[in-house]
């Protein structure tokens, strides 16, 4: 069965096969092999592999999981080469709207390009910038203090009277009774809880900080010692009774466990500050003039011509 790419990812790619087809010409390099040729245009394996490259992280991720997708890919590619060449027999490259759009796409390709490059050359983060960072910060790199439980719930519908309550909690310190003379904890999860999240994993809900759990739960849990059992413990869900298999105390992560997560945060802030830095030098360089008085006019005629839309107040 055939798979085909969402039409959104459809359209990512085809901007990467209209920069596939401004880069590849008639020769190829010797060692590159030839995937595709469309006229005297050809796509080698390198240029197909390193617009791949260029892909946002989540359709490489697509190609990854179903290589097949990458013939749709090159299909896409023969496809626009073959209509880009028929629109230059008719003389579409001449007309000046036309050449006026392929001037913002290449506009478009050069900035990616220059701010890849030059932003990759001088953005980068040292080992000790990484090390200075987590020493300063590691309040913000803390393992809080964690406890492992499992839990059977007796829930009460909201809105109960006091016989429902009292109902449960009487049903609740008879499975209790069971747990204290050697009954499995699991089997009665499995058979009497009423949370459908831990149910059928024997009420297992794995470790949890504080904050995660309702007040009520969360104050039996941390006070109760690895193995021990709760009394029904009343919550608005109902009752619960908790047993605590494990305790976690708080710790600090080390840096090798926080460097990678320590070196995107530098690396968005020292990319952000050059980039900012880079526009004020070629602001400074390069003249420009924002017409705001046109601009004005233009937001203001787009406000008015929305007004007459369906739907619009």
């Amino acid at each position: 069965m055939k798979t085909y790419f969402p039409r959104t990812i459809l359209a990512a790619l085809t901007a990467v096969c209209l920069a596939v087809c401004a880069t590849c010409v008639s020769a190829a390099p010797k060692n590159d092999t030839v995937l595709a040729q469309v006229g005297k245009y050809k796509l080698t394996v390198k240029d197909f592999n390193d617009q791949i490259k260029s892909l946002p992280p989540q359709l490489q991720m697509a190609l990854m999981r179903n290589p097949s997708l990458k013939e749709q890919l090159l299909d896409r590619w023969v496809q626009i080469t073959l209509l880009a060449q028929e629109a230059r027999a008719k003389g579409l490259d001449k007309k000046a709207d036309v050449q006026k759009r392929i001037e913002d796409i290449t506009n478009a390709v050069l900035a990616q390009e220059y701010m890849r490059r030059d932003t990759g050359a001088n953005a980068k983060v040292t080992d000790a910038e990484a090390k200075k960072y987590y020493e300063a910060h590691k309040a913000d790199f803390k393992e809080p203090e964690s406890v492992k439980a499992r839990h059977i719930l007796i829930k009460v519908p909201s809105g109960a009277d006091q016989k429902t309550w009292e109902a449960a909690r009487k049903k609740a310190e008879d499975i209790r009774s069971r747990l204290e003379k050697g009954a499995d904890f699991s089997e009665l999860a499995k058979k009497y809880s009423d949370d459908p999240g831990s149910k059928n994993k024997g009420g297992e809900l794995g470790f949890f900080p504080k904050g995660r759990m309702v007040p009520e739960f969360e104050k039996a849990a941390f006070s109760l010692k690895p193995g021990e059992i709760s009394n029904p413990v009343k919550t608005t869900f109902g009752y619960h009774i908790i047993q605590v298999q494990e305790k976690r105390p708080a710790s600090q992560k080390k840096l090798a466990a926080v460097e990678a997560q320590i070196r995107q945060e530098l690396m968005r802030k020292k990319e952000k500050q050059y980039n900012d830095e880079l526009m004020k030098r070629l602001r400074a360089k390069y003249k420009v003039v924002i017409n705001k008085e046109a601009l004005t006019k233009e937001i203001e005629n787009s406000h008015h011509g929305s007004m007459g839309m369906p739907g619009h107040p």
